[in-house]
């Protein structure tokens, strides 16, 4: 089965604990869990098997027939990061049978592609989300993944905000421009987030030589399990490989044309820092993580809409006070968020990528005056 992993170097590797993989910081009691049935964690999802992991080791599962048959939503379905229910012993096809998927903390979920509006999960329990970037070389933070990516920052935190992930942004590569080139496209980040950026790390990392990882990796501690996300070719691969001490992942040179090549092909927990360390989730170069806007199937109903006022809360404050109830925030008269454009209370380009989003989510604007 070919899926991006390294088998030699999986097999070998040590088993992690089950606080390394996450148990303590589940939501909610505990499972009740058969005589005849262990707690595993999805670290690998293929088509119609997982590899699963736990202190016992590694196992390759499929779901129970009753589970998917009675699956009415993506959201049924166990994927990266989930923790499951499963017999101890395989029974078909050497599987072991995934009986139950257990609450999760938190979700990244993204619209699917195509012309059904859907939801796909990308992970499931991640404590952060890792928004992976590089240096603009220009020093202004024209980058691949700062300004010629369309809304894609906006995107990831927006579904990081809504599906209870807490967001950072890793500029990687630091060693491709000059100290102060890469403090530039820090401060371009900062002004591009807007009031979003006081609960946003940025992190400057290099995978090759190893700077800044320590704040990464301290990230990934006591159980914690970070998701690495961003456009091919800036880094996510090597960042996890050199924080797991391996090459779990392949990497690949960037391309004649300088675009990042597709290396990782499956999604995959990775676990870093031995007992006391947490895990990482690699995912591939996500090109368009459009944020699910209904619902996450979360305690407490959080969606996406709520990741969008977290990403522009700004905006979402000034809107309640649009004299219009169906202000779009463009031409209207007496609307307070192009009121403030004009006073210069609110960056111009804030606005317009906050309107371009939201028609991306293809909401409607679900915050006129408001009124959510």
């Amino acid at each position: 089965m070919s899926d991006g992993v390294d088998r030699r170097i999986v097999e070998s590797s040590p088993i992690p604990g089950v606080t390394q993989l996450g148990w303590l910081r589940r939501p909610g009691p505990g499972p009740q869990v058969p005589p005849d049935h262990g707690v595993s964690r999805v670290a690998v999802e293929h088509r119609g098997a997982y590899e699963l992991v736990d202190e016992r080791g590694r196992a390759t599962g499929a779901l129970d027939a009753a589970l998917r048959d009675a699956a009415g939503t993506p959201f049924d379905y166990p994927t990266v990061g989930d923790w499951v229910v499963r017999s101890l012993e395989a029974r078909h096809n050497q599987r072991v049978v995934i009986a139950e998927v257990l609450e999760r903390s938190s979700v990244l979920c993204r619209r699917a592609a195509g012309p059904r509006a859907q939801p796909q999960l990308v992970a499931a329990n991640a404590d952060v989300l890792a928004v992976v970037t590089t240096p603009g070389p220009a020093g202004d933070g024209s980058s691949a993944a700062t300004a010629g990516a369309g809304h894609r920052i906006e995107w990831y935190l927006t579904a990081a905000f809504g599906g209870g992930v807490r967001p950072v942004i890793v500029v990687n590569k630091i060693d491709t421009v000059s100290h102060a080139e890469c403090e530039a496209t820090v401060d371009a980040l900062r002004r591009r987030l807007g009031a979003a950026a006081d609960d946003v790390p940025i992190l400057q990392t290099c995978a090759l030589d190893g700077r800044g990882l320590d704040g990464l990796a301290a990230l990934a501690h006591d159980g914690a399990t970070v998701a690495l996300s961003g456009p091919s070719g800036v880094g996510k691969s090597s960042l996890v490989n050199r924080l797991a001490g391996a090459e779990v992942v392949p990497v690949a040179h960037l391309s004649p044309d300088g675009r990042g090549r597709h290396t990782t092909v499956r999604r995959q927990l990775v676990p870093v820092g031995g007992p006391g360390g947490g895990t990482l989730v690699d995912t591939p170069g996500l090109q368009d993580l459009i944020p699910w806007v209904g619902d996450l199937g979360l305690a407490g109903a959080p969606s996406g809409l709520g990741g969008l006022a977290s990403a522009f809360g700004e905006i979402v404050g000034l809107s309640q006070g649009c004299r219009f109830a169906d202000c779009a925030h463009t031409v209207e008269p007496d609307c307070a968020v192009t009121a403030a454009v004009a006073d210069g209370d609110l960056a111009p380009e804030r606005l317009s990528t906050y309107l371009e989003v939201v028609a991306d989510m293809d909401t409607g604007d679900p915050f006129r005056s408001g009124r959510a």
